[in-house]
């Protein structure tokens, strides 16, 4: 509330403003030069020039920046103030800025944007007179090439995206402005703005109401409400602004720095980073030590300052490819961008990593699970220096898993070289069915021991975006760059459980694996061979032991090992002498009981866990009962679930079957607290005391007292016994179990009906018929607080100017808080109240998908309450789940139609009853279509077809149903779409891309054969960068789709994008050797296609490092060794310029010209090396016995000159040892002696006099 009193303070303190004390009135576009040292004029609306550098001179060697530099200020800031350090004076885009940038210009834009302001002008009118003024200037032909960059600070953001799309709409009057943006660093813009907002606009309209009726005879001071409103969080302004330049932003590079500390006297950041950054693939977020005003104001060369100038120029070397005035690419890329990536791409993979709950196997007795360490097979196998795996199999309850778990700990503990032990459970429980699942969770876990791997998801994001994960192929490829890279080391891969996958991606993953065991030993690069353990049941081993032969590897767990059973009678020892402790047994008994289930020691763990059990529960202990109990248990799995359940006593028949119902529905392992209150709850509790009223004390005892030895406790955690057993209830005919009351009453359709009912009760408890979540409507705790003051604001005069005073001057940008930041806070505290409420949230829907069309009325009632956004039940549900869930759904559910929510939540029978009883609008119908085919609820969309949904309807980003679909994998949806005859199988969605575009660069091969089939299916059709389908299904790796275009008549095989570049170029400069073998195989393909920039595949290739693409290439006998591009560059001065040394070595070996050649600037592949600091690359070079080390540059200096100058030791001493001269002069009559002393290089110089330098 301070910031509040503060308000009210200052606003009372208004006082009557003399009248020469006038608004700013908007002017026409200006262009006014500012001396370095002048005063701001008078006027601040317009284009102002505040600096022109000089270029860097040619014989300095420096990097020029032809580039204009446009600073856009925000809300009640002006075109100077925004930029002006007060204390010191200093406007660093004048006084810093051009001289880190020579041959710079600098502007900056001013527009009416004072919250007091009689201006009626919008943000509209804003961005079209930016547009003009830039037009204007760049009218002149000298300045019509040079590059823009932009400086956006708050509200000068949302100007900036505004102009974008304006120049955009209206390409013909500012095309030449808008192709010369190359990039913009935004300053705390609020892109998605702050439901603060809609307080600022009240407040802002009830001043002007005070104004107009206490100021008579006074210029009239109106607070512009307009700007507040454009502000709303997530209004429709900000909202359709976002939509519509997205695309365009993703055309240019994209900085979005964002403060980390709160603006006095505030406690919160004013723009969070949520708020100031839009997730783009292309765009670098910074953090800045810094407050909302501070982040665009600095004293100096502070490291805040450097952030923001490093950014432009790296804006400008970025782009330097595309505009020939900017030279001297920068060959290092920022460690920004890469911590950036590697955020957005961990947090991709962990949304979408279901290992989170798994549920580790108890501890191995002490003493067992060694045996295999001294089987000859796993010694083999072990000693391997290559790829190799080994598969261990038995039948269900052998203890698999535990021998997992403990090899895995092996691994670690007595090999620990290595560092990369992986290892995943296949829990069936845990809907861990996928092979997709099981490569992102090894991929993670390799990822979090070595970080800097992320460069190799970093490579597939940029090309295919999130959905990298949909695709099987993607990620293989994937998991082969991280575990094949040089530096990793042996890894170990622990697969357990793999007949618990889905079968379709585990034979994809098994398959892959042998093709990767059958490469030849050779190609494996470094000591960086893969060991693979998996276990299964024999049947999966079966079904590829005889055609796979790499898989043949194989030891048979519980079939005669003689450690094996060795470890059943440890187990069996340990676990009768804790049970005889606690149950004070004789050691007579003790060794009776050893004896007797010994004796049947060639039965599986679990089969010793469940007689164990019922000992450890059995009331009466004499000899003669322990005899009974283990004579009566069935040798077999099955019979021994039988028996368990048939001998539940009839009064807990309906107890016993609701907890096997909750414990096989459930999502999750529940944790005991869950289970408790699921279990007790009926319908008439109506709020959460009433249940808690009624819970069992002891649960863990209640749940072990009815299902005894068919429930496992672990901690605080409650599951089946096994796996096993799970499948037993599920493979039941409820019909013929007549002996099982309690069989009869389990089913998978009951128990989700059963978990169904309870979730949806809970939700809509009384407890939760209030908001605990605010909204923009109804504000609540803080917000609410914060206008309170509204209704004590005095009738009476103002005195002082609230918005422009001392150090509390905001800049009105407390109006860009977000309520989601509170959020987070307000759902740990529900959960901490209401135990059941995050399963119920996260998995109601989950469940009630599957028994909707059985479920009573009154539950079908109950669940469309809870798509009703108009109950505080459904809005809290929605707003926790966003928080909480990992989910592929973006924006606020809370928002949205139940129309969209039914088909976001799969739910076909609430979503037919919506359409039937609401009558929803178009719109409505085509975002349900969209996110049913998205998320592949297949049922739900010839529903939505069937109803006047719109199958081409472009959305968001500007994809349709059916290229949604396609880009997620979802063939039912994919089919499903094509049925209808108004589907166009040729609309275009993001970036132009087709559905066949999406399927081809994702892999989808089965939606590929579905599009083909289309008669009307345009397979050539390229996109908005150019690029076929052909060049996307090369681009990620899809060997077969690559196969089945090639054969079409209409995609041509060497079609050229936008760029120039082929697919074979891409595949060249991706790294991609496999796939490239197969392009060259291909009749009438061009492996020396050069690109817009002449650039050739071998240019690619080098220059991006990729040793083994070099290798396929210079094997061709086609190749033009001699390629150069339109900057005479060849493929030696690419590796080169990049310190390629592998792929230079082949180069040269392979009798590759140019080892000496200049480009376009003279620069030579030794002056590239030497700039990049490649002493191995230097020496490679200098050994060929070609190259001129006295030879001069265009500025008239060698290239030891220029390594003394960038202080490259270990590159002087390599060319001093090759005879470089140390006494040479330069143009300025500089010897390099002369250098090292200018700048200081004592180590240098000690290495130049030792030559004979003087």
């Amino acid at each position: 509330m301070k910031h509040v009193h503060r308000f009210k303070a200052r606003v009372l303190k208004r006082s009557d403003l003399p009248s020469g004390c006038a608004l700013e009135t908007q002017s026409q576009s200006a262009s006014v030069a500012l001396p370095g040292s002048a005063e701001p004029p008078a006027e601040k609306n317009g284009l102002f020039k505040l600096a022109e550098s000089k270029p860097a001179s040619d014989l300095s060697g420096s990097t020029s920046f032809p580039v204009d530099i446009v600073a856009v200020h925000g809300l009640n800031g002006d075109a100077f103030s925004t930029w002006t350090h007060k204390p010191t004076g200093i406007l660093w885009l004048r006084d810093l800025l051009p001289s880190y940038l020579p041959g710079c210009r600098v502007y900056t834009y001013g527009y009416p944007s004072k919250i007091f302001s009689q201006s009626s002008e919008r943000v509209q009118e804003y961005a079209l007179n930016l547009l003009i003024s830039l037009r204007d200037i760049r009218e002149d032909s000298e300045n019509a090439k040079r590059s823009v960059v932009f400086i956006c600070h708050s509200l000068g953001g949302i100007v900036f995206k505004q102009a974008l799309v304006t120049a955009h709409q209206d390409n013909h009057l500012y095309g030449e402005v808008l192709n010369s943006i190359i990039g913009v660093v935004f300053l705390g813009t609020p892109h998605r703005g702050s439901t603060a907002a809609n307080l600022g606009s009240v407040c802002g309209a009830i001043v002007n109401t005070f104004w107009s009726t206490a100021s008579a005879g006074v210029g009239p001071r109106t607070v512009r409400t307009d700007l507040l409103n454009n502000l709303i969080y997530d209004s429709d302004a900000l909202q359709d602004l976002a939509m519509s330049a997205r695309v365009r932003l993703g055309s240019i590079s994209v900085v979005s720095c964002f403060e980390t500390e709160p603006t006095p006297p505030l406690s919160s950041l004013i723009v969070s980073r949520a708020s100031a950054t839009l997730s783009l693939p292309n765009e670098e977020p910074i953090p800045m030590s810094e407050d909302h005003k501070t982040i665009c104001r600095f004293s100096g060369e502070t490291e805040s300052y450097l952030k923001v100038a490093r950014a432009i120029r790296r804006i400008v070397l970025q782009s330097s490819n595309s505009s020939p005035a900017l030279k001297r690419v920068s060959t290092h890329s920022s460690t920004l961008v890469l911590s950036d990536l590697e955020r957005t791409c961990m947090t991709l993979l962990n949304d979408h990593d279901v290992t989170k709950d798994v549920e580790p196997p108890p501890k191995p007795v002490p003493g067992t699970c060694q045996w295999i360490r001294g089987h000859q097979l796993f010694i083999a196998w072990l000693g391997k220096s290559s790829n190799a795996l080994l598969w261990l199999t038995g039948h269900p309850g052998c203890g698999k898993t535990m021998l997992s778990y403990s090899l895995a700990q092996y691994f670690e503990d007595a090999r620990a070289k290595s560092s990369n032990v992986l290892i995943y459970l296949c829990q069936n429980k845990n809907k861990q069915t996928d092979g997709r699942a099981v490569l992102i969770g090894l991929i993670l876990q390799i990822i979090d021991r070595h970080r800097s791997l992320i460069r190799h998801i970093r490579a597939a994001f940029e090309k295919q975006g999130s959905s990298i994960v949909q695709s099987f192929a993607s990620l293989w490829r994937i998991f082969l760059k991280v575990t094949t890279d040089p530096k990793i080391g042996p890894i170990y891969v622990i697969l357990d459980a793999l007949d618990e996958c889905e079968k379709v991606s585990c034979h994809q993953l098994l398959i892959s694996i042998a093709e990767m065991l059958a490469e030849p030993p050779q190609s494996i690069k470094g000591d960086s061979h893969i060991k693979f353990l998996v276990t299964s049941r024999p049947f999966l081993y079966q079904s590829y032991a005889n055609s796979q032969k790499a898989l043949q590897s194989q030891i048979s767990i519980d079939d005669d090992q003689t450690g094996y059973t060795e470890d059943l009678q440890t187990f069996i020892q340990q676990r009768i002498h804790e049970i005889s402790l606690n149950r004070q047994f004789s050691s007579e008994i003790k060794d009776f009981l050893c004896q007797a289930i010994t004796s049947k020691a060639d039965r599986t763990f679990l089969w010793i866990h469940m007689v164990l059990a019922s000992i450890e529960k059995s009331l009466l202990t004499s000899r003669k009962e322990f005899q009974k109990i283990i004579a009566g248990i069935p040798e077999g799995l099955a019979e021994i679930y039988h028996r368990y359940i048939s001998a539940i006593p009839e009064d807990h028949v309906e107890d016993a079957s609701k907890l096997l119902n909750l414990l096989l529905a459930c999502s999750r392992p529940l944790s005991l607290n869950e289970l408790n209150i699921a279990f007790t709850m009926e319908p008439q509790h109506t709020t959460a005391e009433d249940i808690i009223q009624d819970t069992h004390n002891s649960i863990a005892h209640t749940v072990q007292g009815i299902l005894g030895s068919l429930a496992r406790v672990t901690g605080q955690q409650v599951s089946l016994v096994h796996q096993s057993l799970k499948e037993f209830l599920l493979e039941q005919d409820p019909e013929k179990a007549k002996d099982s009351s309690t069989i009869r009453l389990v089913n998978a359709q009951k128990s989700a009906l059963q978990l169904a009912t309870v979730c949806i009760q809970y939700l809509l408890l009384d407890d939760f018929a209030i908001n605990f979540f605010p909204t923009c409507d109804s504000p609540t705790t803080a917000a609410a607080e914060d206008t309170d003051f509204l209704v004590e604001l005095p009738m009476g005069d103002f005195k002082g100017d609230f918005w422009e005073q001392g150090d509390l001057d905001l800049e009105s940008d407390v109006l860009f808080r977000e309520p989601g930041a509170q959020h987070p806070n307000i759902c740990d505290t529900v959960v901490s109240d209401y135990p059941f409420y995050t399963y119920a949230c996260l998995h109601w829907a989950e469940h009630f998908s599957m028994c909707e069309e059985s479920a009573p009325d009154d539950l079908q009632d109950a669940a469309k309450s809870l798509l009703d956004n108009n109950t505080a039940n459904c809005r809290n549900w929605l707003s926790f789940y966003v928080v909480r869930a990992s989910t592929l759904i973006e924006g606020d559910l809370a928002d949205l139609d139940p129309l969209i929510v039914a088909s976001q939540f799969n739910l076909s029978t609430a979503l037919d009853d919506i359409i039937r009883t609401n009558g929803p609008d178009q719109d409505t119908m085509n975002q349900s279509l969209y996110w049913a085919s998205r998320l592949g609820h297949h049922r739900i969309v010839p529903s939505l077809l069937a109803a006047g949904a719109d199958p081409n309807a472009r959305l968001i980003e500007g994809q349709t149903a059916l290229t949604v679909a396609s880009e997620h994998g979802r063939i039912s949806c994919v089919k499903a779409l094509l049925v209808d005859i108004r589907t166009n199988v040729n609309e275009p969605g993001r970036a132009g891309r087709t559905a066949l575009s999406f399927a081809c660069g994702v892999g989808h091969g089965g939606i590929v054969k579905e599009l083909l089939k289309q008669r009307l299916c345009n397979a050539g059709q390229p996109d908005n960068a150019g690029a076929t389908s052909f060049i996307w299904a090369v681009g990620g790796g899809h060997h077969s789709i690559i196969s089945t275009l090639a054969r079409l008549h209409s995609i041509n095989i060497n079609h050229m994008d936008k760029t120039g570049r082929t697919a074979v170029s891409w595949a060249a400069g991706d790294d991609m050797a496999d796939t490239l073998i197969r392009l060259l195989k291909l009749p009438g393909i061009n492996i020396n296609a050069k690109d817009n920039k002449g650039r050739s595949p071998l240019s690619w290739a080098a220059g991006n490092g990729c040793v083994g693409v070099i290798e396929v290439l210079l094997a061709h006998p086609k190749l033009d060794k001699a390629s150069i591009d339109n900057d005479k560059r060849n493929a030696i001065s690419w590796a080169s310029a990049h310190g390629h040394y592998e792929v230079l070595v082949k180069l040269l070996k392979a009798g590759c010209p140019g080892v000496d050649a200049e480009d376009i600037d003279t620069w030579t592949p030794l002056a590239w090396a030497i700039q990049t600091d490649s002493p191995d690359t230097v020496q490679a070079l200098v050994s060929d016995g070609k190259v001129q080390l006295e030879r001069s540059d265009g500025g008239g200096r060698t290239a030891l000159s220029w390594a003394v100058e960038y202080g490259h030791v270990e590159v002087v001493k390599v060319l001093l040892r090759a005879g470089a001269d140390p006494c040479t002069k330069d143009v300025r009559g500089k010897t390099p002696s002369m250098i090292a002393k200018e700048f200081v290089r004592d180590n240098i110089l000690r290495e130049l006099e030792a030559y004979g330098a003087y």
